[in-house]
């Protein structure tokens, strides 16, 4: 039933709170279970998050209902800009569970999960990754600089996987299955007006992921 796979949904994503040290007063900006059955992804918190899907399908089996995959290229899902979206100077966190098999070719170059801005974007920006090494990895972009982790275990093994990143202070945290990785530095105010993407790092489908995604999330506090 719907309601009892919420309570569950919402005990996951707690549980990943409280593995990266997250407070239990955690605001969530957004909350996307990837359950759509159509060209839209349904924010559940209410804030009107909502996604648009190019070339993804839905209905995969998924981690906790269904899941989105990624198999066309491009293929990727595109959510407006919002400052919810944005860190600003505060605690933040992004959280993604995903399941494939293939590692980022050199062509590739890496799996982008979610996303806001670019290198160059001004105000800074964020994302989550997958690397050739099928490492995860976090970065933050800010008015003082840029912190980035990354760490195994290699993921490629058509497993679910839940990764978080967060950025709280001067630190980066970087949390795979309960086991988690820092990295210190300062990274200022992160607040820019691009869109977020998840499964591509643009349109084109560039850095495009190949597999399932299911259960993102973006909290503050």
């Amino acid at each position: 039933m719907r309601s009892n796979r919420v309570v569950v949904a919402v005990s996951l994503v707690v549980g990943v709170f409280l593995q990266v040290g997250v407070a239990r007063a955690a605001s969530y900006s957004a909350v996307w279970h990837m359950d759509d059955t159509g060209t839209t992804m349904a924010d559940s918190t209410g804030h009107g998050l909502s996604g648009t899907l190019t070339n993804v399908t839905v209905g995969a089996p998924g981690a906790l209902g269904t899941a989105f995959q990624f198999r066309t290229r491009p293929a990727s899902v595109k959510v407006a800009s919002s400052p919810l979206l944005n860190p600003g100077s505060g605690a933040f966190t992004v959280t993604a569970r995903v399941r494939f098999t293939v590692r980022p070719s050199t062509a590739v170059g890496d799996y982008d999960l979610v996303r806001k801005g670019l290198a160059a974007t001004k105000g800074g920006d964020w994302k989550v990754e997958i690397l050739p090494t099928g490492y995860a990895f976090c970065l933050f972009r800010g008015s003082a600089g840029t912190v980035s982790i990354k760490h195994g275990p290699n993921l490629a093994d058509n497993r679910w996987h839940t990764i978080a990143c967060r950025r709280s202070g001067s630190t980066v945290r970087l949390t795979v299955d309960g086991s988690s990785w820092t990295a210190s530095g300062s990274t200022g105010t992160i607040a820019n007006t691009s869109a977020v993407l998840l499964g591509a790092k643009g349109s084109g489908g560039e850095d495009q992921y190949a597999g399932l995604m299911d259960e993102v999330s973006v909290s503050t506090g």
